[in-house]
């Protein structure tokens, strides 16, 4: 099972990886980061910064952060061979600039590349910010779309819930307080939430203290098991 985290920058990824590879332990389980501006906080089995580093890149090729990053994304399209590796669970960190995965034709090439066979796609989220009504709306379009570009079941995973337990119904129930324009852009936004999975499950962990790890790997089964709710 290749199992992409994906999520914006402070949404706790690196963090989840570290401590979800650790909780899979008892599996063949191998950890690759993706990201070539970042060393890794865990033991990784495969470093795109092994290959590529943003900072060389921006002395070589004369760029800011921002060409460096997607000329990065480029070059890691070379070494793709790398860093596909086999395992029950093969996890892989992204960076926390999701446009470079998500409408970068190289990082759409490599996210193709490890979606061969069977594969899952996990949206981080920090729950704090998407407990207000205007950030979950913005927060189920970017599911929808993260499913839709990478072309993989995607779940959504609420983080940080030791800080703030996020509450669906709560959340749902103050869309219908958002008035004006705004008000109406929130309601068809929320509408996407049919093309998630947070219909079928709220899956709420904290990859800090290492909770609802068992919610993520159920949910991650039953995506592709008929007996499962996610199906």
């Amino acid at each position: 099972m290749n199992v992409v985290v994906i999520g914006p920058a402070g949404s706790g990824k690196s963090t989840f990886v570290k401590n979800f590879s650790s909780y899979l332990k008892e599996y063949d389980v191998k950890v690759v980061n993706l990201d070539p501006a970042s060393d890794p906080i865990y033991r990784a089995d495969r470093d795109i910064r092994s290959f590529v580093k943003t900072e060389d890149v921006m002395r070589e090729y004369r760029l800011g952060i921002n060409g460096a990053l997607l000329k990065s994304m480029e070059l890691s399209l070379r070494y793709i061979d790398e860093l596909v590796v086999d395992g029950d669970f093969v996890i892989y960190d992204t960076p926390g600039q999701m446009e470079l995965f998500l409408y970068s034709k190289h990082g759409l090439k490599i996210a193709e590349e490890i979606s061969k066979g069977f594969s899952v796609c996990l949206f981080i989220i920090d729950a704090e910010i998407a407990s207000t009504p205007e950030n979950f709306a913005s927060v189920v379009a970017q599911n929808a779309v993260i499913s839709l570009r990478l072309s993989m079941p995607t779940l959504t995973v609420l983080n940080k819930c030791d800080v703030v337990d996020f509450d669906l119904k709560r959340v749902e129930e103050g869309l219908k307080d958002v008035g004006g324009v705004l008000g109406e852009i929130v309601e068809k936004l929320a509408s996407l939430i049919e093309y998630t999975t947070l219909k079928f499950r709220v899956v709420k962990v904290s990859a800090l203290k290492r909770t609802g790890f068992d919610d993520v790997f159920s949910a991650i089964n039953e995506v592709f098991c008929s007996c499962g709710d996610i199906s």
